[in-house]
């Protein structure tokens, strides 16, 4: 078999980029993935998970996901919906069973892996088939390696035999054998769980929660970016590039952020540590706060029947309760001294261009693929953006994000495409902006230029800590 392109990773990724090959060119595909349908992680996610983001701009460039409705009520009633599990995993197969492998240029192949050397081996029958790449490798999945999802994370504890401790995958099914209940993690994940229990009844007294840290988390109210929040989301931007222009130290920059109303946080008398760009509305915040019960001794170490071990000293439990295990780390750093570059000669590295974009990220990179020819342009355009587990690492991936941005607006093919494409959030924002829209024309008129500002100061920040 020969293909132009053999991308490893039927992921969200993978899906983006090959969905802007089979629009943008007419180039042949082969697509290799270990799961049994596409979709990558949100084949194992937990049945309640949802985006962080709009459905809008979530998915694949030349198909909408959802139908640009409002949540009709829950805690996010009156904001942009956010696709669920079933929903996107639905998306992604339709696409490919009904839009790419019919067009024959597309070959898939689920449940099986890339060995190297254009062999690629069924993980079911064992069968290797052959094939020639006369273009490129993708790799599309290896980011996604790094990381892990709670069904299939290994734990860092102990758990006794009789200790009932799940993933929030089989919450469900085991809740209803429960009088109480323990979340462990502190992440968006345990967000999610906490809520999932609010939201089936269980009153805030049943719940503790294990937090070994605190994080920042961003307002959804004000980082909407839809054409019916057009103001509080520019006048949001335009908030944080003020202070990423004026503030001298990292708290300064969070204290301003918070003030703003771009940034909370659950508990209002502990500062946070941590930011990993994890999204949520004040319904949902305010929600969060019923639970009272929260376990700061660091990470669990073990448990058992009698007791949680943590990094910090033991907490007694006999009450046979549920442990919710939400300690899987989805986002891991790269180490980006060891990181090859996005276009690596015969090979092409899927990554973060953007900063928590990695389906435009995904889909930029293949519009690089299929209109530039110079590799220096290709480099200035494709500097990897990081995961994070700081504010000051956040800060860091900013700068890195607004070089590329400055890099993608010199290149006249680039910035158009961008200002069209469904996976910008910009392009949501600004849709039906004409020139009588004066009030909204002249707040973006500053955006350009406070963002010159900010990136001067970014390093001046960065240096004082």
């Amino acid at each position: 078999m020969e293909v132009d392109y053999l991308i490893v990773g039927a992921g969200a990724s993978g899906m983006a980029f090959l969905d802007v090959m089979f629009h943008e060119t007419d180039a042949t595909v082969a697509i290799v993935d270990r799961n049994d349908a596409p979709g990558g992680h949100w084949n194992d996610a937990y049945p309640f998970v949802r985006l962080h983001q709009s459905s809008g701009f979530y998915g694949v460039p030349s198909r909408m996901l959802g139908h640009d409705r409002m949540c009709a009520d829950g805690l996010n009633r009156g904001l942009p919906e956010m696709a669920g599990k079933s929903e996107i995993l639905h998306y992604y197969a339709d696409l490919m069973e009904n839009t790419y492998l019919p067009s024959g240029r597309v070959r898939y192949f689920p449940m099986s892996e890339y060995l190297g050397q254009g062999q690629i081996r069924s993980r079911v029958s064992g069968a290797v088939t052959d094939v020639k790449i006369r273009r490129k490798l993708v790799d599309a999945g290896f980011w996604g390696d790094l990381g892990r999802v709670p069904a299939t994370h290994r734990r860092n504890f102990d758990v006794a035999p009789g200790v009932g401790c799940v993933a929030p995958n089989d919450i469900a099914r085991h809740a209803p054998d429960h009088e109480s209940f323990c979340v462990l993690g502190a992440g968006k994940t345990a967000m999610d769980t906490v809520i999932w229990l609010l939201g089936r009844g269980i009153e805030p007294a049943r719940i503790s929660w294990v937090r070994p840290n605190d994080f920042w988390i961003f307002q959804r109210e004000n980082v909407v970016p839809h054409r019916d929040f057009f103001f509080p989301t520019i006048r949001g931007a335009r908030a944080e590039l003020i202070s990423l222009s004026r503030a001298e130290t990292v708290a300064e920059h969070c204290a301003n952020m918070e003030k703003a109303g771009l940034w909370h946080r659950i508990d209002p008398q502990v500062w946070p540590d941590r930011h990993h760009a994890a999204v949520a509305s004040l319904a949902e915040v305010a929600a969060l706060r019923q639970v009272r019960d929260v376990i700061r001794k660091g990470r669990v170490t073990g448990i058992t029947p009698e007791r949680i071990e943590l990094e910090q000293g033991t907490i007694a439990t006999g009450d046979g309760r549920l442990f919710i295990d939400c300690t899987a780390s989805a986002g891991v750093k790269l180490n980006l001294a060891e990181q090859p570059p996005v276009f690596d000669g015969d090979t092409i590295n899927v990554v973060m261009i953007r900063p928590f974009q990695p389906l435009f990220s995904a889909a930029l990179i293949a519009h690089m693929e299929a209109t530039v020819d110079d590799a220096e342009m290709l480099r200035r355009c494709t500097r990897i953006t990081n995961f994070h587990d700081t504010v000051a690492e956040f800060l860091a991936v900013q700068l890195t994000g607004m070089a590329n941005q400055y890099q993608w607006s010199q290149v006249p093919g680039i910035k158009s495409w961008i200002e069209s494409c469904r996976l910008n959030a910009g392009t949501h924002l600004l849709a039906g902006i004409g020139a009588e829209d004066t009030e909204k024309l002249a707040l973006l008129g500053e955006i350009g230029p406070l963002t010159a500002q900010a990136a001067q100061n970014l390093p001046r920040i960065l240096a004082a800590g």
